[in-house]
């Protein structure tokens, strides 16, 4: 086929006829040819040529040649006759060229644009990579904090407009503001204590509805200590609720959680108002109008004996609080913790739990037995995880018949802490009836024990085919009736599917014998610790031993002149029948050893760190004691050499791990509770400016990366180090609820 006929341009375009125009239109053409004259082709080539060489011009202003493009069916290039000679032509490069280079063929000559394997990247990647950025701003341990974070994602999004759009989407979609706010802010630029943060964030979700739809996860600071008065403090809280209502697709607000007595708040409203909300914690106050009446408990809770009991609230209190749920109808975690003097109502709480049909996740606690017994526990609607904690009002009847039910067949964790569980067969139909039960906590002072006269045959008692996890603590020294029958239990394969077990409490290392053994279960800061136990040397803490899981073999590869301890290598002098003599005297100084520890640990108590010390010390003592011997004879039948190799606490075949780390690393209490260091409520590590984040996480990865001048001022000076540096602010780390399931 020909190529297409170009024609030149009339000699001017006023005397072009609307005849000739629409002959012209009816022309034949090529459908890639826009051009009408060998003049605009040409211009048009040159203009096409200046993009196209773009990508061989330097950053300076260099004139750059180029010849004109040959037809081509590429979309977007212009088709140039053939016939015509090649034209040598000075074009100046543009200021912008494209993103990049990109791999293009245009009859056999290969051109490349810069970037274009990036534009092809989806965004999904991308919000991949900063999530391991944040993963190094925020993770424990990390010198860094939200507000280094912030700054990484804000330049990031500046570079392009790709990197913009998944920017933003990281940055607004976990908000984290901690610590205070900056002077220059507050006194200076806007004149204001508090919130001038939390005012700036509002104005531009305001502004910018499309930015405040991306938020789901909100973390405003604590309460500011300028904020002293209740008057501020209820400005304060206002002024958290009106950042709320910007947020349309709010769905979690971890690390503020104010008290509620029962009166109008701001604050409680615009949370009522989120119909996106996935979590809520109340923490339930004494309402000024309630009053305190007498009330006895049960005899089964002599030991959680309160004097007064809070009377009941007032119609439109419970209304109030009733309306506060109607909207969250994506509710899955539900927290009511009673400070002393605040309660609900039973018939309460059922409504609460009718109006919230995505629920599975519910921790009540400190609520009095007036408020939460027996009968308000059946009334639970179908859960997968539930923790009741220091709730008098409950018995071991109660639990007995919450088992019963078709609706427990979904529970798969169970945390009973502080109830008065005296008895073992409840907790044995509760392992037997829990159907899906995988993981179950018990913490309390005295241990379940059987009824008088009933004694045990045939084992296991207790039983539970899906458990993988198990919490057991009993903090009465002198009861461990009920971890004898669980450690019977798990011998005769009570517990198939256990992989994990941790006892603070077991004095005696019953359930650690039947674990996997462990070379070492101490934590380095354990030996720094003296929790009280004087009759232990500071050397029985880490002793000088061999590994105990090394090989048995090992040792026999060895020459008598090799670096073995003495007390695992017996002379070949010796009888082979010595060992007797010397495996008694051993395990009687190991058994001395360990009643004196375990005889310290019991009086002045017990806890999570000492609970370590005395498993290592238990590991310890085993591995002095020889578990197997090697004796070698040659062929005349004369004795060569003996080989006594170390012991080892525990069971090889089997799968339970033995574990005494806390739920809240750092934490010297083995179950995470609301109050108390460490707790839910309690500030951590936000309030500890001391040490804190001023910026110098960017000037550390500056020196890391070699950018460090000549004089040692490190990263570009005194000058980097005003940019990077930021008020001073502690390093929040947020306690996950599901830790407390």
């Amino acid at each position: 086929m020909d190529p297409p006929r170009l024609y030149p341009r009339a000699p001017s375009a006023s005397s072009i006829s609307i005849t000739s125009r629409s002959s012209f239109e009816s022309r034949h053409k090529s459908p890639l040819s826009i051009s009408s004259s060998i003049d605009y082709e040409s211009s048009r080539t040159s203009e096409d040529s200046s993009y196209s060489d773009s990508k061989a011009s330097s950053k300076n202003d260099i004139l750059a040649t180029k010849s004109t493009i040959p037809p081509t069916a590429s979309p977007g290039k212009r088709i140039v006759n053939e016939s015509r000679p090649m034209q040598q032509q000075t074009l100046l490069p543009p200021q912008r060229i494209g993103m990049g280079p990109k791999n293009t063929t245009v009859s056999g000559r290969a051109y490349t644009v810069r970037g274009e394997g990036f534009k092809k990247l989806p965004e999904e990647i991308l919000l991949v990579i900063l999530a391991e950025l944040k993963k190094s701003h925020l993770e424990p341990g990390s010198l860094s904090c939200s507000t280094c974070c912030m700054r990484d994602l804000i330049n990031l999004g500046l570079s392009c407009k790709k990197w913009w759009g998944a920017a933003r989407c990281a940055m607004y979609e976990d908000i984290q503001l901690t610590g205070c706010d900056s002077i220059m802010h507050t006194k200076k630029k806007f004149k204001l204590k508090f919130g001038t943060r939390l005012r700036l964030l509002r104005k531009t979700l305001r502004t910018r509805p499309d930015l405040a739809e991306y938020v789901k996860v909100l973390k405003v600071p604590a309460m500011p200590d300028a904020a002293k008065g209740k008057k501020e403090q209820a400005e304060y809280l206002e002024l958290v609720a009106s950042l709320i209502m910007a947020c349309p697709n709010l769905e979690r607000l971890p690390g503020f959680y104010p008290t509620y007595n029962h009166e109008f708040s701001r604050f409680v409203h615009a949370l009522s108002t989120r119909r996106k909300l996935t979590e809520r914690v109340w923490v339930i106050n004494a309402s000024p109008f309630q009053r305190q009446r007498r009330f006895n408990l049960s005899a089964d809770a002599e030991y959680l004996t309160p004097v007064l009991a809070p009377s009941p609230l007032l119609p439109e209190q419970c209304i109030d609080f009733m309306i506060h749920h109607s909207n969250w109808v994506h509710l899955k975690t539900l927290f009511l913790h009673c400070n002393p003097g605040g309660t609900i109502d039973p018939p309460l709480f059922t409504d609460i739990f009718s109006s919230l049909p995505s629920l599975e996740n519910l921790h009540v606690s400190s609520f009095p037995a007036t408020s939460f017994d027996d009968e308000t526990l059946l009334s639970l609607p179908p859960l997968k995880s539930l923790r009741l904690d220091n709730l008098p009002g409950i018995s071991a009847n109660g639990l007995s018949s919450y088992g019963s039910p078709s609706r427990t067949d979904s529970l798969t964790s169970l945390s009973l802490i502080g109830l008065p569980l005296l008895s073992l067969p409840v907790l044995t139909r509760l392992f037997s009836h829990l159907k899906s039960l995988t993981h179950f906590t018990i913490s309390q002072p005295p241990s379940p024990s059987l009824p008088r006269g009933i004694e045990i045959y045939l084992h296991p008692y207790l039983a539970s085919p899906t458990l993988q996890y198990l919490h057991w603590e009993f903090t009465d020294p002198d009861d461990d009736r009920a971890t004898e029958i669980l450690a019977k239990a798990i011998f005769f394969n009570g517990f198939p599917s256990l992989r994990t077990i941790r006892a603070p409490t077991d004095h005696d290392g019953i359930l650690q014998r039947l674990c996997k053994p462990r070379e070492r279960i101490e934590l380095p800061a354990d030996r720094y610790r003296n929790m009280g136990l004087v009759n232990i040397p500071h050397s029985q803490s880490a002793p000088n031993l061999p590994s105990p899981t090394r090989s048995t073999f090992s040792l026999g590869h060895h020459s008598h002149t090799s670096s073995i301890n003495s007390s695992f290598v017996k002379s070949p002098t010796r009888s082979a029948f010595s060992l007797n003599l010397d495996k008694e005297k051993s395990s009687h100084s190991s058994q001395h050893s360990s009643n004196e520890l375990e005889g310290a640990s019991r009086e002045q108590g017990m806890s999570l760190a000492a609970a370590r010390r005395m498993a290592q010390q238990r590991i310890d003592i085993a591995a002095k004691q020889p578990r197997f011997h090697i004796i070698l004879w040659d062929e005349n039948g004369q004795f060569v050499e003996r080989h006594a190799v170390g012991g080892f606490l525990g069971r090889i075949q089997s799968n339970i791990f033995y574990t005494l780390k806390p739920d809240v690393e750092g934490s010297d209490e083995a179950i995470v509770d609301i109050e108390g260091p460490g707790g839910l409520l309690g500030i951590g590590e936000e309030g500890n400016v001391r040490d804190g984040c001023t910026g110098s996480w960017h000037l550390d990865v500056g020196n890391r990366s070699g950018s460090v001048t000549a004089n040692g001022g490190g990263w570009k000076g005194k000058k980097d180090r005003e940019r990077w540096w930021h008020t001073e602010r502690g390093r929040w780390r947020e306690v996950p609820l599901e830790k407390f399931f």
